[in-house]
């Protein structure tokens, strides 16, 4: 793959290693250069649009919602923890109840989200001003935001770089970056998938409820938030697992990270900071 055309998102490389093949034309690579993990070539916007509808957000709306709202109201005390307030846009904000809950503690708050579905709901749900499409597309302006959130949406993103970079344009100077992503390395995790079904979990296939297009370790994580502009407060364990067995396992992993610094819980929370 050292002749591939594909430059790394993150540090340029032209330089992979094959990862995992998948459906073709797919397959999974990883820089030889910073370790980045992704697909390649990327679906299709329309291949990426066709799996957040209705179906897809039935399950949060309906059977999962309590354990989802427990699992948004954590996540801001996390974040109240670094703010206590002020202009907030949650990127990717999918059924809204994050932002819901930050307008009742006084946030001024705003979305965006891609899936029509999804950005109706949150929109009528939350009260919050919503932009249905890619946060570069929105046209905010420099300085719009004191807090951006991104919830499990960067692995999602065809130019995660790019994205970061905007984020960063529309943040106030000091202003706070807050991001969760699946962690590469969730090791008991993946242990535990393999104990059940005998085999390693896919990185990839067009096939997933879910297509995660990057694929970040706490290193690569790091140094994608440095490169657009940020200075790392904070890289952690996110605990925001729902399902109980699952949340077992992630709960054992951050248990082993506070005891020894091992970074192999389910996935990866940062605070990062605006350089000024």
């Amino acid at each position: 793959m050292g002749t591939s055309p594909v430059n790394c998102n993150l540090c340029g490389s032209g330089g992979f290693r094959i990862r995992e093949t998948a459906e073709e034309p797919y397959k999974v690579l990883e820089c030889l250069g910073c370790g980045l993990v992704f697909v390649h070539p990327l679906p299709a916007p329309s291949v990426l649009a066709e799996h957040y509808d209705a179906a897809y957000y039935s399950g949060w709306l309906g059977a999962d919602r309590r354990r989802r709202l427990r699992m948004w109201k954590t996540r801001l005390d996390g974040l109240e923890k670094f703010r206590s307030g002020g202009r907030l846009l949650d990127v990717g904000c999918a059924d809204g109840v994050f932002l819901e809950l930050a307008a009742r503690r006084g946030w001024k708050t705003n979305g965006t989200e891609v899936s029509a579905y999804a950005a109706a709901y949150a929109a009528q749900a939350s009260g919050a001003g919503i932009f249905r499409g890619e946060l570069p597309d929105a046209g905010y302006g420099a300085g719009s935001f004191d807090v951006v959130s991104m919830w499990h949406v960067l692995e999602h993103m065809p130019d995660p770089r790019r994205c970061l970079e905007e984020v960063r344009g529309i943040l106030e100077p000091g202003g706070l970056l807050v991001l969760a992503v699946p962690n590469l390395n969730d090791l008991l995790m993946q242990a535990a998938y393999m104990a059940a079904r005998f085999r390693r979990p896919g990185l990839f296939s067009p096939g997933d409820r879910e297509l995660h297009l990057y694929h970040f370790s706490p290193k690569t994580i790091k140094a994608m938030v440095e490169a657009a502009g940020f200075s790392c407060l904070r890289i952690g364990p996110d605990n925001g697992v729902t399902d109980p067995a699952k949340r077992l396992i992630n709960s054992a992993a951050s248990v082993l990270w506070r005891l020894s610094g091992a970074e192999i819980f389910n996935a990866i929370e940062v605070y990062a900071e605006k350089k000024r």
